[in-house]
C-alpha cells in the first residue's frame, strides 16, 4: 500500500498549503511546506532502488469497478521507478529554486504550490498506473495541472493564450487516447497493462490494431510536443521559470515519451508504428533545432531546444520499438542499445535542461529581460551562471567529457546501426543518419550561440532594465548541484545505468534476457563512424555558431508559423460559432421552449414510427367518476383561459389551482407519495411565484399577437398529442419489454432499500454525478460574479 500512502501524503501536503491561503502569516514559508513533498517522494523512491534491482515490484490493486476492470491499480517496475525519480528529484530542486524565484509580497505563494505539487502527484500517478482508465484520469490531471501553472499569472495576456493552447492541443490527444485505451479493451477485456502487454499478438492480430497505434500516438504525440502539435510548447513559456523547468523539460513533456515506452511491447509489432515514431522524432529534432537559432527570448531557445531533444529521444524509441518483434539474437542487441540510448538520454536531458532553465530564469530575475539582443558580457555579474549555462550547453551539445557526448554517441550509433535492422536499409540508414547530425550540429549551435551572445560579449553593450543585478548563491544551488552531475556521469555512466536504466530496460522488454543485450557504456569505443560524426557535429558546429551572425539569419528568414495557422482556425471557429449561438440565444425564452420542445417532437415521432403506432383498441382506461371528470373539467378551462389572460399574478394563481388538481388526481389514482410531491413542489413554486411579482410592477402583458399566439397554441397541442401516445405505447406491455425487471434485485445489487433511492444513487450514479457537477460549477460562477469586483479592485491597486 506504500504508493498510495505516498498519494495520499502528497494530498494531505497540498491541504496543509490550502489552509495557508487563510492565514496570511503562514504564506511566506508556504514554499518550505510544498518542499517536503518532493522531498519525501525522493526518499522513498531512492528506497526502492535495491528491491526493483532484484525483481521486487511495488504493486497495489484495490478494486473498483471491477464488471469493468478500472481498479485503482499502482505498479512500480523499473521503468515506472526511473521516470519517479527524475519527477521527485527534479521537482525537489525546482521547489527550491521557486522559493527563490518567486516574489513572497506580490506572489500568492500557496496557490502556485498547490498547483506545482498537484502536478507531481499526476504525474507520479501516470508513471506507476497500472490500468489503462486510472492512467488516463493522471494524465488529464497533468494538462489540468498545467493549464493552471502556465496561467498562474492570469493578469498577462500571453499567460492566458499559452494556457488556452496548450490545454486544447494536449487534451484532444488525451481523448484520443482514452479512445484507444477503450479499444484496447474491446480487444483484451482487460484494462490492466500488465495483462494488455501479455496479450501483446491478440491485439497485433485484432482489426483494430492500426486504429490504436493512431490513437496512442496522438495521445503520446501532442503531451511530447511532437511535430506538428509542438506549437503549444513556446507559448507555454509565459509560466514562471521554475514551471519550465520542471513540466516543460524534465517531467510533463516526458509523459508521452513514457508512454511510448510503457506500450512499446504491445505497438512496436507494427512497423507502421516504427516508422511513424521515427521520422516523426527526427522530423521535430531538426525542425526545433533549426528554429531555435532563429529566437531571441533565451525560454524561447530553450523550448525550441526541448521540442528538439524530445524529437531525438522519440526517434531512438521508434527504431528500438522493434525489439517486440526480436527479443532474442543480434537484433535484440541492437534494439536494445537503442532504448537504453533513449533512457540515458532521457535523463541527461532533464538535467542539463532543467539547469539550462533555471540559469535563464536567474538572468531574467536578476536583469529584468531575457532577450539576447538587450544581454552581453554577463559572465562577470553571474559567474557561477555563467559555468552552469556553459556546462549545461555542451553537454546538450555532446562535447566530451560530459554525459551529454556519451548518449550522444550512443544516439548515432543506433542511427548508423539501422542498417543491420530489417524495417531500415542502406537508403532510410542513410537519410536517418543525416537528418540526425544536421540537427546534432544545430544543437550545438543554439548552444554555444546562447552562450556567446549572454555572457561573452561586451558588458558596456548590455540594455539592462535593472542596471546594478546580483547573483544570489541559494539561488544558483539548485542548478548548481545539477551542472555538478554531468561530468559526473561521465566518468561513472555505469553507476546509473546498471541501478537505474537498466530496470527500466527490463521492464520495457519484459525481461527477456536484458542482461545480455543492454550496452556498457564505455567512455572509449576507438575510432569509429558514431565518433567520426560526433567530430563532424562539433568542427561544423562551433565554425557555424562562433562566425555566422545569427541575429542576421532571424530578422531576414521569416516562417509561416504553424502558430499563425492554429490561430486563424481559432478565429473563424470563434466567428462561426459566436454568430451561430447569437442567432439562436437571442433572450427571448418563448423561443427557446418552442425550438427545444419542437425538437423533441421530431425525437419522439421518429421513434414512434420507428416503434410502431399504438392500436387504440387495446389501451387500457382506468376507471373513473364525476370527481376525476370534473377536476379534467377544471384543468381544461383553466388552460385556455391562461391562453387569454394578461395579468401575470393571476396567472400564477391559475397555474397553481391546476398544480392541485393534479394532485387531486394523483390522490384519486391511489399515488399518495407522487401527490404529496407534487403538492409540496406547487406550494413552493406558487408562494415563492407570487412573492416576487407582489415586490414588482403588475405591468399587463402586451396585446395578444394572434400569429404567436397561434404557433404557442399548434406546438401546445403538439406535445399533448406526443405525451398522450407515450402514455398508449406505455400501456401496451406487448409493445417492448418493461424496465422494471431490470431493478427486481435492487436491495441485493445495492443494498438500497428505497428503490428510487437505488435508481439515483447505483443505477444512474454517473448521471447524479454530473448533475452535482452541474450545481458545483453553477456555484462556483456565482461565487466568481460575487467576487468580481473586489478582485478587479485588488489587480488594479497592485
Amino acid at each position: 500500500m506504500s504508493i498510495v500512502y505516498l498519494l495520499a501524503a502528497l494530498m494531505f501536503i497540498m491541504v496543509i498549503l490550502l489552509g495557508t491561503l487563510i492565514k496570511q502569516s503562514f504564506q511566506k514559508i508556504a514554499g518550505y511546506i510544498a518542499l517536503t513533498a518532493p522531498l519525501i517522494a525522493s526518499f522513498y523512491f531512492l528506497w526502492q532502488i535495491p528491491q526493483v534491482l532484484q525483481g521486487h515490484f511495488v504493486s497495489v490493486k484495490i478494486p473498483w469497478l471491477t464488471s469493468l476492470d478500472i481498479n485503482i491499480d499502482f505498479k512500480l517496475d523499473g521503468l515506472s521507478l526511473f521516470f519517479s525519480l527524475l519527477i521527485s528529484l527534479i521537482g525537489l530542486a525546482v521547489v527550491y529554486y521557486a522559493t527563490q524565484y518567486l516574489s513572497k509580497e506580490r506572489d500568492n505563494l500557496p496557490r502556485f504550490y498547490i498547483y506545482l505539487l498537484l502536478f507531481m502527484f499526476s504525474m507520479l500517478g501516470v508513471v506507476t498506473a497500472n490500468n489503462t482508465i486510472l492512467l488516463y484520469v493522471f494524465w488529464e490531471l497533468t494538462s489540468i495541472s498545467s493549464f493552471l501553472l502556465i496561467v498562474y499569472w492570469y493578469s498577462k495576456g500571453e499567460s492566458q493564450f499559452g494556457a488556452i493552447q496548450s490545454f486544447m492541443i494536449t487534451v484532444f490527444g488525451g481523448l484520443a487516447l482514452l479512445t484507444g485505451f477503450i479499444m484496447i479493451y474491446n480487444v483484451t477485456g482487460t484494462n490492466t497493462i500488465s495483462s494488455i502487454i501479455e496479450q501483446s499478438d491478440k491485439i497485433a492480430q485484432s482489426d483494430l490494431f492500426i486504429p490504436i497505434i493512431i490513437l496512442l500516438l496522438l495521445g503520446a504525440f501532442t503531451k511530447s510536443a511532437q511535430f506538428p502539435f509542438h506549437i503549444w510548447l513556446p507559448k507555454a513559456m509565459a509560466a514562471p521559470t521554475p514551471v519550465s523547468a520542471y513540466l516543460h523539460s524534465a517531467t510533463m513533456v516526458k509523459a508521452g515519451i513514457f508512454l511510448l515506452f510503457r506500450f512499446t511491447p504491445v505497438l512496436g509489432l507494427s512497423d507502421f508504428y516504427i516508422y511513424s515514431v521515427t521520422f516523426v522524432g527526427l522530423i521535430t529534432m531538426i525542425f526545433g533545432a533549426v528554429n531555435a537559432v532563429r529566437q531571441f527570448d533565451m525560454k524561447a531557445i530553450l523550448a525550441y531546444s526541448t521540442i528538439s531533444q524530445l524529437g531525438m529521444i522519440v526517434s531512438m524509441v521508434g527504431i528500438g520499438g522493434g525489439f517486440a518483434q526480436h527479443p532474442t539474437g543480434e537484433l535484440a542487441k541492437v534494439y536494445g542499445m537503442i532504448l537504453f540510448a533513449a533512457l540515458f538520454h532521457l535523463m541527461n536531458h532533464a538535467l542539463y535542461k532543467g539547469a539550462l532553465f533555471m540559469g535563464v530564469g536567474i538572468i531574467d530575475h536578476e536583469t529584468g529581460t531575457r532577450d539576447i539582443r538587450r544581454l552581453s558580457g554577463l559572465r562577470k555579474a553571474f559567474p557561477i551562471t555563467h559555468i552552469v549555462m556553459l556546462v549545461s550547453a555542451l553537454s546538450m551539445a555532446g562535447i566530451p567529457f560530459l554525459n551529454g557526448f556519451l548518449s550522444k554517441e550512443m544516439f548515432f550509433d543506433g542511427l548508423v546501426s539501422a542498417i543491420e535492422l530489417p524495417q531500415f536499409g542502406l537508403t532510410l540508414t542513410i537519410i536517418i543518419t543525416a537528418i540526425g547530425v544536421i540537427a546534432s550540429i544545430f544543437t550545438l549551435v543554439y548552444g554555444v550561440y546562447m552562450i556567446k551572445e549572454v555572457f561573452w560579449g561586451d558588458s558596456s553593450k548590455a540594455d539592462l532594465p535593472k542596471p546594478k543585478p546580483n547573483e544570489p548563491f541559494l539561488f544558483t544551488l539548485p542548478s548548481a548541484i545539477m551542472m555538478i552531475l554531468l561530468p559526473i556521469i561521465f566518468f561513472i555512466p555505469n553507476v546509473f545505468g546498471n541501478n537505474i536504466i537498466l530496470p527500466a530496460l527490463r521492464s520495457i522488454t519484459i525481461g527477456e534476457k536484458v542482461d545480455n543485450i543492454a550496452p556498457h557504456v564505455s567512455q572509449w569505443h576507438g575510432i569509429n563512424l558514431p565518433l567520426i560524426l560526433s567530430i563532424i557535429v562539433m568542427v561544423v558546429g562551433f565554425v557555424m555558431a562562433l562566425k555566422i551572425n545569427w541575429k542576421g539569419y532571424a530578422n531576414r528568414i521569416k516562417v509561416k508559423s504553424i502558430t499563425d495557422l492554429y490561430l486563424g482556425s481559432y478565429k473563424q471557429f470563434e466567428h462561426y460559432s459566436g454568430y451561430s449561438i447569437r442567432t439562436l440565444m437571442n433572450n427571448r425564452l418563448n423561443h427557446y421552449i418552442i425550438i427545444t420542445l419542437l425538437i423533441f417532437s421530431m425525437v419522439v415521432t421518429y421513434g414512434i414510427i420507428q416503434a410502431g403506432f399504438p392500436e387504440v383498441h387495446q389501451i387500457h382506461v382506468s376507471d373513473f367518476g364525476p370527481i376525476e371528470v370534473i377536476t379534467l373539467i377544471v384543468v381544461f378551462v383553466l388552460g385556455i383561459a391562461l391562453t387569454f389572460i394578461r395579468q401575470r399574478l393571476t396567472m400564477v394563481i391559475l397555474n397553481g389551482i391546476i398544480g392541485y388538481c393534479v394532485t387531486i388526481l394523483f390522490i384519486l389514482m391511489k399515488a399518495p407519495d407522487l401527490a404529496l410531491t407534487q403538492l409540496v413542489v406547487e406550494t413552493i413554486t406558487t408562494i415563492l411565484f407570487i412573492v416576487s411579482f407582489s415586490r414588482l410592477p403588475n405591468v399587463p402583458r402586451a396585446k395578444v399577437h394572434k400569429k404567436r399566439e397561434a404557433v404557442k397554441i399548434v406546438v401546445s397541442l403538439l406535445m399533448a398529442v406526443i405525451v398522450v401516445t407515450l402514455v398508449f405505447i406505455a400501456q401496451q406491455s406487448d409493445a417492448m419489454p418493461t424496465i422494471s425487471t431490470f431493478y427486481h434485485d435492487a436491495y441485493e445489487l445495492t443494498g438500497g432499500k428505497n428503490i428510487v433511492n437505488a435508481i439515483l444513487g447505483d443505477f444512474r450514479a454517473l448521471d447524479t454525478l454530473f448533475e452535482g457537477m452541474v450545481l458545483i460549477i453553477a456555484g462556483l460562477g456565482i461565487y466568481t460574479l460575487l467576487n468580481f469586483k473586489e478582485r478587479r479592485g485588488q489587480d488594479e491597486r497592485e
